[in-house]
């Protein structure tokens, strides 16, 4: 089994049992951090740990160690508890005899069901795009406009009493609407052709960015816990000396991690300790986020997010912030953090009253997959495509650890100034290619002023035509275009 179900089904059975982290800890002889690491997938456990932690849950060993066979009977056994299939489901021996006696036949069951499910999401994700997608909306009030103008037209020419201009005008207006017309509802036909569309139903990480976009990225409790911790160092000591001294472990004397990132990676350790309760209650109430695997991922951001209020003090930073314009690199040398580091503090500075310039947030690989985002409400980030390949993000990657900088107007007249820098992730290897993400910010162009990344650059003559994707824009002229707008 993966760390990751692993640490997941610690979790869960322990507390089906009604078992604290500190009983379970208390029986397996273990710290009750050292388990809350374990469950947050923070620390593989194996071996005889694992058979403690199984006596003390009071459960076989087989459910945390993940064979085949037992992954096998754990899928069947949630299939027989879906209620769109079963009214209820039959004994969990059941399953470990078909498992058992007919692997085959189980395997092909399973794979049934994953068929049906494809197909049940796929018809989810349409009627999620049919109730949300702003394509479908804007062309079908084009189609209701344009039919509306053929037919006041067609009413005119009805009526006879024209002059032989005014008949040639409005036959001419019935005829460029009519072809618009078609031309709009072959598109929005071809949207719905099955063999060229791409539907997705919702990912995690989807759940995830509604989680953030809805808090605000904004914490106040996590604040209030970093802000506790660094309130109790000794003097002298390091954050990340704490760190490793309320963990229990030693700092290594040959770490391959920068110090940026071992730092990150110990007080992420120690924000599951800290507040670990604490987050794991607020992301299990956030109707976001509805399922496990979701929960888990948050709770990993809220971690990461008391790491950077460790390092980079709400108060501290925002006043740095704003007497150097948002200055990454600068903020970086203050704090002792990364470029990246520093960018995603800076789209955390929400609190109201005290706010910060208000940025959109979004990391790529170099294939266009989107790693992290955080929309603004006029900058809609892409949830079905790669964005436009005209923003910075994508540029960054020509010339890494460079900011590329760009003034950007959408095609609803909102500009932003976008900003974004390719950065090494983990130290270059000659055996394996550089590991490049690109990290931007966008912020309103109105805020430009107070950003050092808007310096240089004439807005009224060097502003960007940008879109979102492909097919919301209608940029017909556009060279960089990949797919045809639906709606022209």
């Amino acid at each position: 089994m993966s760390r990751t179900l692993t640490g997941m089904k610690i979790r869960t059975l322990r507390k089906e049992a009604g078992l604290t982290q500190g009983a379970l800890a208390r029986r397996a002889g273990i710290s009750a951090a050292y388990l809350n690491l374990i469950e947050h997938d923070r620390r593989p456990v194996a071996g005889e740990l694992l058979d403690r932690i199984a006596r003390g849950i009071g459960v076989p060993r087989g459910l945390l160690d993940g064979g085949a066979e037992r992954r096998l009977v754990d899928m069947l056994n949630e299939i027989a508890a879906d209620p769109a299939v079963s009214d209820g489901a039959p004994p969990a021996e059941a399953a470990e005899e078909l498992v058992g006696r007919a692997p085959g036949w189980a395997a092909l069951l399973l794979g049934v069901y994953r068929a049906w499910m494809d197909q049940r999401q796929v018809v989810l994700a349409m009627a999620d795009r049919l109730n949300h997608d702003p394509f479908l909306g804007e062309s079908v009030h084009r189609i209701l406009t344009r039919a509306a103008a053929v037919s006041s037209a067609a009413e005119i020419l009805e009526g006879g009493d024209l002059e032989e201009a005014d008949r040639a005008r409005f036959t001419a207006i019935v005829a460029s609407d009519s072809h618009r017309l078609a031309e709009t509802a072959q598109r929005l036909a071809g949207f719905f052709d099955s063999a060229h569309m791409r539907v997705r139903s919702s990912t995690v990480m989807e759940h995830v960015d509604t989680f953030i976009y809805e808090t605000g990225n904004h914490f106040s409790f996590l604040e209030t816990a970093a802000e506790g911790f660094r309130t109790g160092l000794r003097r002298g000591e390091t954050p990340e000396a704490a760190a490793a001294a309320r963990l229990g472990i030693a700092l290594p004397e040959d770490d391959p991690l920068t110090p940026e990132r071992r730092r990150f990676g110990l007080l992420r350790d120690l924000a599951a300790v800290l507040a670990g309760d604490e987050i794991e209650a607020f992301v299990a109430a956030h109707p976001a986020l509805g399922t496990d695997e979701a929960r888990v991922l948050a709770a990993a951001a809220l971690q990461s997010y008391m790491a950077a209020a460790v390092v980079m003090p709400y108060d501290r930073f925002l006043e740095a912030a704003e007497r150097h314009r948002y200055d990454l690199d600068r903020l970086g040398r203050i704090f002792g953090v990364s470029y990246e580091q520093a960018a995603h503090r800076a789209a955390t500075l929400r609190r109201p009253g005290a706010e910060g310039v208000r940025f959109a947030f979004m990391r790529s690989d170099s294939s266009g997959y989107v790693t992290k985002r955080m929309s603004l409400p006029r900058l809609p980030l892409p949830r079905y495509g790669n964005a436009c390949p005209l923003w910075p993000i994508y540029g960054a990657f020509q010339t890494p650890g460079v900011t590329a900088r760009a003034f950007g107007e959408l095609p609803s007249g909102d500009a932003f100034l976008f900003f974004a820098r390719a950065v090494e992730k983990r130290p270059p290897a000659a055996d394996r290619p550089r590991h490049l993400l690109s990290v931007m910010l966008a912020a309103a162009a109105a805020d430009a002023d107070r950003l050092v990344q808007g310096d240089g650059i004439d807005r009224a003559t060097a502003t960007i035509p940008l879109g979102t994707v492909c097919r919301l824009c209608p940029r017909n002229g556009c060279d960089h275009r990949q797919e045809a707008p639906l709606i022209t």
